[in-house]
């Protein structure tokens, strides 16, 4: 019996040491794991922060758009000294709009929502509507520039006066 004995308590130290090797294993190929799954984590929550905010931009360029639309949708601004800018700006918002993926009908609902509900019939809508249909494919990056400026864009760029 004292040879049994004497062999265990041989034993101990040895399966001590052997207990501590295989958690410090255990412990090197948990830790990796949770260091990418952390990382992972966090890049999404980046990437959707980032979603958010370029939404937002969009949100705010598409409502200042619309704004500058539902100025030119009354007949006594159309006709007014103002009327010749606000029609240039109104065709630079239409431009604007349909490169976020907004139809020029689209717009002139919600900018007649902007101002009132039954201008998006009215004239001035209709006009400022056929005219970007007739102009739209003339409208490159400079002469969008002068519209929305509200300069006038071109010799060849004629916008015809509204009349009421």
């Amino acid at each position: 019996m004292s040879c049994t004995k004497s062999s265990f308590s041989s034993l101990r130290p040895q399966l001590f040491i052997f207990l501590i090797f295989l958690s410090a294993v255990a412990a090197t190929t948990v830790w990796p794991q949770a260091v990418p799954s952390q990382a992972n984590i966090d890049a999404s929550a980046q990437r959707r922060l980032e979603e958010t905010a370029r939404e937002v931009q969009r949100q705010r360029r598409i409502d200042r758009e619309i704004r500058r639309l539902s100025a030119a949708l009354s007949t006594e601004k159309l006709t007014g000294s103002t009327g010749p800018v606000l029609t240039r700006q109104a065709l630079a918002a239409f431009s604007r709009l349909r490169s976020e993926g907004i139809s020029p009908e689209a717009a002139l609902v919600r900018a007649a929502r902007a101002v009132d509900p039954a201008a998006a019939s009215t004239k001035p809508s209709h006009y400022l509507r056929n005219l970007f249909a007739e102009t739209s494919a003339k409208i490159t990056p400079s002469i969008l520039a002068k519209l929305e400026a509200g300069e006038e864009p071109a010799p060849a760029f004629i916008i015809p006066p509204y009349q009421p």
